[in-house]
């Protein structure tokens, strides 16, 4: 889901989500809204870490099952 926050989220909370693919970039850009809000949170496996001579990281990730 690219561009947009809100339903990215209610997508996880719903239970409607097979993958998370997220690249990590090194160094602090500031703040900004969370993907995983506090308080609720969302369990996930690693799948993938693919780290990039620049520095970068992408990971991809599975929600696991809510027993």
């Amino acid at each position: 889901m690219h561009g947009s926050l809100s339903v990215a989220q209610e997508l996880l909370r719903h239970g409607l989500v097979d993958r998370v693919r997220l690249l990590s970039y090194p160094g602090t850009a500031g703040q900004g809204k969370p993907l995983f809000p506090a308080g609720e949170p969302v369990p996930l496996e690693l799948i993938s870490a693919t780290p990039f001579s620049n520095g970068v990281v992408a990971l991809e990730y599975a929600p696991v099952a809510k027993s």
